[in-house]
């Protein structure tokens, strides 16, 4: 069994559509730090990852093969099986998030989970994936 043998997320990947406006909304709105682009790709790092591999959100143009070589035809949200994907927040930086997404106009909901304890702002992205921004509440 691998379980045990798991250290975190490595990487997300995301095929787009558009790579500039995609990349222009990571670095500029949700403020993540650009390691490499070309024009079939972008890398941004998350944060600190397990012995040098950091936590990444990458974009791949949707011609990029996969690792088994194989082409998709189209990119649609629609169709997508990511539901969504969640960055961790401090809990202090929640107010200013939910203030960003206001003065951005930015389309986004809140939601409690008190089984769990986390306290989550969701967004979408400009090609509509959702993200989470969660943060870990004692007081739920």
């Amino acid at each position: 069994m691998i379980n045990n043998k798991i250290k975190g997320l490595g990487e997300i990947i995301l095929r787009v559509n558009n790579m500039e406006l995609m990349k222009n909304f990571y670095q500029e709105i949700i403020g993540l730090q650009l390691i490499q682009e070309s024009e079939n790709y972008t890398f941004f790092k998350i944060a600190e990852g397990y012995k040098g591999h950091n936590q990444t959100l990458a974009l791949f143009a949707k011609t990029n093969l996969n690792a088994f070589n194989e082409k998709f035809e189209d990119i649609s949200f629609k169709k997508t099986t990511l539901h969504h994907f969640a960055l961790e927040i401090d809990k202090k930086d929640y107010d200013d998030i939910l203030e960003l997404c206001k003065n951005s106009q930015l389309e986004y909901t809140t939601e409690k989970f008190d089984w769990i304890k986390w306290k989550s702002i969701f967004i979408k992205d400009p090609e509509n994936n959702v993200i989470e921004f969660v943060f870990y509440d004692s007081n739920l």
